[in-house]
């Protein structure tokens, strides 16, 4: 297979992922607090890492000793927190369609910082997908984006931004350091473990056992965070940041149907023309 279609290919899988998690996430947060359930991933699966490390005898020291890597931590918190605490004040619709905006900054960053050629197809690529997220969350209604809070609103938009600044990090972690994908996932599982361990002295400790939310939580952790995150890094090293951002659009499509199948979440009709537009998207840059 073409390298970069072997990428886009990891990537989409990384998306049926984390598309996945959206609906367990919601469910799950009914048995642990939002703040509690950030921190415990990172910091679950930062040990996980440590173990592994340790069981390897692999050096940590190089995970941690590049400014890069502690840039890419951090960023990763911060937009986590912001994704979580903005979803408090505002519509989750809406949330999606404004962390998705990300994309186009994601496009501005990468040919600023990164000096990334934007192709037409890609320009072309970046409207359609943006279009079909704005269908798809929104079901085509205007209104819609007056409900919510204007500071959740904003919460959620700086969130994107940061994650779109992040997204240079990704890709410089895993092309310029000389670190393999997987070590790439160690250092930010770490470092975004301890920028949120702070947490945990502000949120209150309480979690309620049952066998979906340990199923739930370790779902997120290991499959998520781990594994999904591993195949990120790995399509960063052959494609764009603009491309990846746009392949990562498909995570709606698999949220809405996981949450249609188990949750009995509706889309309309021209959410549906969303997705498709979205599936587009992809095809044009892959």
């Amino acid at each position: 297979m073409d390298p970069k279609r072997e990428a886009v290919a990891g990537l989409l899988f990384a998306t049926v992922i984390w598309g996945i998690s959206f609906p367990v996430i919601k469910v799950a947060l009914n048995e642990i607090s939002p703040s509690l359930f950030i921190s415990l991933r990172f910091i679950l699966a930062a040990l996980i890492v440590l173990t592994y490390l340790a069981l390897a005898r692999k050096p940590v020291k190089k995970l941690l000793n590049e400014k890069i890597l502690w840039i890419l931590g951090i960023t990763n918190a911060i937009g986590f927190v912001m994704e979580f605490y903005g979803l408090t004040l505002t519509t989750a619709s809406k949330a999606s369609l404004l962390v998705n905006v990300n994309v186009v900054f994601m496009a501005i960053f990468s040919a600023i910082m990164l000096k990334e050629k934007i192709t037409g197809k890609a320009k072309l690529g970046i409207l359609v997908g943006l279009i079909g997220v704005f269908l798809t969350t929104t079901g085509g209604d205007l209104s819609s984006l007056a409900q919510g809070s204007v500071i959740g609103d904003l919460i959620i938009f700086i969130g994107g931004m940061v994650w779109a600044f992040s997204n240079i990090y990704n890709k410089r972690a895993a092309t310029e350091l000389g670190l393999s994908p997987m070590e790439v996932t160690e250092s930010m599982s770490i470092t975004t473990a301890i920028t949120l361990a702070p947490l945990l002295f502000f949120t209150p400790l309480a979690f309620t056992l049952t066998p979906f939310s340990v199923g739930a939580f370790l779902y997120i952790t290991v499959i998520c965070t781990i594994f999904g995150f591993y195949l990120f890094y790995r399509a960063l090293k052959t494609i764009t940041v603009v491309n990846a951002g746009i392949v990562m659009l498909f995570e709606i499509i698999v949220a809405i149907a996981v949450s249609f199948a188990f949750l009995g979440e509706t889309i309309a009709p021209v959410g549906i023309a969303g997705g498709v537009l979205i599936g587009l998207s992809i095809v044009l840059v892959s």
